[in-house]
Order: structure tokens, then sequence, then C-alpha cells
């Protein structure tokens, strides 16, 4: 195993995926690393629990994803 410190913009040229606020517990602020469980309710949804240990908020979040392009 070996560790990656260059981010994707530098190894590709491309602007990668920004992930930075978008994890945040939203009664305090603080970042939040995962969520303490996930499931896939069907092929294009999952929800998310989340706990945040500053300030013990607990809530949950639901993703859709988007449909797969036909091949």
């Amino acid at each position: 195993m070996s560790l990656h410190t260059q981010t994707a913009r530098e190894t590709t040229g491309r602007a990668s995926l920004a992930t930075y606020k978008k994890n945040e517990c939203p009664q305090c602020g603080a970042w939040l690393l995962a969520p303490d469980w996930s499931e896939y309710l069907d092929t294009r949804c999952a929800r998310h629990t989340w706990s945040c240990e500053a300030c013990d908020y607990q809530f949950e979040t639901v993703v859709y994803f988007a449909q797969a392009a036909a091949a």
C-alpha cells in the first residue's frame, strides 16, 4: 500500500469533485468524516445516518444517483 499525496487536479489537470463544506454538522458546523450507517434503498438511492462527536447531533441524509447511461 502506498500513500498518494497529489490531488486529482495535479495529476490530471482537471478539477476534482469538491466535498469541502458538504460534510459539516448542521447544528454546530463541525466537520464529519463519514456516516455512521449507510443503506441502499434501491439502485439509485442511498440513506446515510450521521452523528456529530462535537455536539451529539444526529441526522439522516438521502442521496439520489443519476440514472446510468444506456450502453
